[in-house]
């Protein structure tokens, strides 16, 4: 690229090898970047067809023997320290407490000046809006408790969706900008959306089959919305030739840099 650089600003006339490197990159990148699209959207297309597989086999107010096994379980005396060390995860897996995370979170990003924030944003307020849609039109009872009021808003788990899609969106975001390391992106991405399911369980408010389906769709709108909103725009170059001379060297993701008085004469002379 330095040569390519020399080639602009002295006028000279372009070298084969030189026009072969840069077009060999501008299709490596724009393969890269479509490669990276079709593997997000294949992932996030099974996470949201898992889903609907999940609530299509549920029952209404029979849970299976899979959720009493794990609800009898998870009532043990044995998990009372885990239910009181858990509660504070419930007013972060409201809506108002991850999406101000999801805010906080962005303007960190933004400061940095990294791309990515309208990502996490947009993963935090449609994790909230699409498990409140889906619940619209479809009915569980949650686990029945004495002196509680019956609810039939079991599936999916919405501290969970929303814990998720927000967890993974971030997790992908700063794992590519390598402002964390991966070890702690993926710890991000899995440790969140597990603490959050286990206290969903273990404070008997859901079916352990709602948490699956909260980290599934969950998973479903963070990887779409990364894949959307979420890649970075890599630096593209492009050779712009007139009568056999490379006069222009710039990138196809962002604007030309405006030359000075001096540079612009230094150019045309």
């Amino acid at each position: 690229m330095p040569a390519l650089g020399r080639l602009r600003s002295s006028g000279q006339a372009p070298r084969p090898e030189n026009l072969l490197l840069s077009d060999a990159l501008t299709t490596d990148l724009r393969e890269s970047r479509s490669s990276s699209r079709i593997g997000m959207t294949t992932a996030a297309v099974a996470s949201a067809i898992g889903f609907a597989v999940l609530a299509s086999r549920l029952e209404f107010d029979e849970p299976t023997a899979f959720d009493r096994r794990v609800r009898r379980h998870a009532r043990r005396h044995a998990f009372d320290a885990a239910r009181v060390g858990l509660k504070p995860l419930f007013p972060i897996g409201l809506p108002g407490g991850y999406i101000t995370i999801a805010y906080a979170t962005a303007h960190w990003i933004h400061r940095r000046q990294r791309h990515g924030s309208r990502a996490i944003i947009t993963a935090a307020w449609l994790g909230w809006v699409v498990h409140r849609a889906v619940k619209l039109g479809y009915y569980r009872e949650r686990p029945p408790k004495p002196r509680a009021r019956r609810r039939t808003d079991s599936y999916p788990s919405g501290h969970t969706t929303g814990a998720t899609a927000l967890a993974v969106a971030t997790a992908l975001v700063l794992g590519r900008d390598k402002l964390i390391s991966a070890r702690r992106a993926a710890a991000i991405a899995l440790g969140a959306p597990a603490l959050m399911g286990a206290y969903r369980v273990v404070a008997d408010d859901h079916w352990a089959t709602d948490v699956i389906g909260g980290w599934l769709l969950g998973a479903a709108v963070g990887i779409s919305c990364y894949a959307a909103l979420g890649e970075q725009r890599r630096r593209v170059p492009r050779v712009v030739r007139s009568k056999g001379v490379i006069t222009e060297l710039e990138s196809t993701s962002r604007r030309p840099r405006r030359r000075g008085r001096r540079e612009r004469q230094s150019f045309s002379a």
